[in-house]
């Protein structure tokens, strides 16, 4: 019996709304800011970046893989100064790459929230709440990593004025009048397989509990986090050293930034080569949706890393989140293992 035929590579009506609209792709383009694509960065603290004149700050957009459901971007405020206030109709979840500052967060009329952030911290800004980040040192820069809903708002807007100048204040997301929202402490979900860790504010990602999460491997732990009332989540995975995760893929919208460590990530589509991307502290992978990918640790302390991602990310429609079980993988990606962590001094340790 013949297997399936493809229809179409993109839908018509998709690409005449390409074609016609791309409000999205127009908006960025007018942003005067280098626009990254494809699916890596090497290292968004040494990442080429250009004066943006809506932020006053410099920055990069990263619209990876035309996943069309969250985008990223680079910022990074020179010594003792800070970005323009800003506010918007979408969701932004921020991890500080370096430096140390601060921001004020608040609503039309209300008290500014203000808390400090360094090297690690992760926070969500509250859906169209002003806002504006400060970098706190006199002679070093600052940089964060964010990802955004943008895409969306853009598409079904398709109108700057009013995704950045609404003025409604989403209460349900951020409560303007408690002097805690940002300094309170988070609130661990165990029952959930993973773990959910509920905190508007993480001082240091890297510090936070994890919780064992083995299907993916052995030894590896893991912590979901919600934050601000978010629709996008973000989670962080450790995995031990001489070890590596089995290969998954799963829906659009994921976004791997690296705390620590070294290693690589193969990625690859049915009945294609994989692609190899190494990493280390700062690099950041974003997975095209349904595409298989697998994160190997080759230094010598556990890998850590935190994934922003829309929510799409963790579900396909028919299928759930899939991987590939060790006793099912390639052989020769074992073997490339083994080799790569005997070039490091490291021995391989995968039971």
């Amino acid at each position: 019996m013949a297997g399936p035929v493809k229809e179409f590579e993109v839908h018509p009506y998709v690409q005449f709304m390409m074609d016609k609209y791309s409000p999205y792709k127009k908006w960025i383009q007018s942003e005067g800011v280098p626009i990254i694509g494809g699916e890596f960065v090497q290292d968004v603290r040494t990442e080429k970046l250009e004066y943006w004149k809506r932020k006053d700050c410099k920055g990069a957009i990263c619209a990876f893989s035309d996943q069309m459901v969250a985008d990223a971007y680079i910022c990074e405020m020179d010594p003792g100064k800070s970005t323009k206030p800003q506010r918007q109709l979408y969701e932004e979840i921020i991890t500080v790459a370096s430096g140390r500052g601060a921001t004020s967060v608040w609503y039309e009329g209300t008290p500014k929230r203000t808390f400090e952030w360094e090297r690690g911290s992760t926070f969500a800004i509250p859906l169209n709440a002003w806002h504006q980040h400060f970098n706190a040192s006199g002679n070093e820069p600052c940089r964060y990593f964010a990802l955004t809903s943008q895409p969306v708002a853009f598409e079904l807007y398709r109108d700057p004025e009013f995704i950045y100048n609404t003025n409604h204040m989403f209460k349900d997301r951020f409560d303007p009048g408690d002097p805690e929202f940002f300094s309170k402490e988070g609130k661990y979900f165990t029952e959930y397989y993973g773990g959910i860790l509920h905190s508007n504010f993480i001082p240091d990602i890297r510090k936070i509990n994890l919780v064992p999460r083995e299907k993916r491997g052995k030894g590896t732990r893991n912590m979901y986090i919600h934050m601000s009332g978010s629709a996008m989540l973000a989670h962080v995975s450790q995995f031990p050293v001489g070890r590596y995760k089995k290969a998954h893929r799963h829906g659009p919208g994921a976004h791997v930034f690296l705390l620590d460590s070294t290693g690589y990530t193969l990625m690859w589509n049915e009945g294609e080569k994989p692609q190899r991307y190494d990493w280390h502290e700062g690099t950041c992978i974003s997975p095209p949706a349904g595409t298989w990918h697998q994160h190997y640790n080759t230094g010598k302390e556990p890998c850590k890393f935190v994934a922003l991602h829309a929510n799409t990310a963790v579900q396909r429609e028919e299928k759930g989140i899939e991987q590939i079980e060790f006793e099912d993988e390639d052989d020769s990606m074992r073997k490339m293992y083994e080799e790569e962590c005997a070039k490091n001094g490291v021995k391989a340790d995968m039971g």
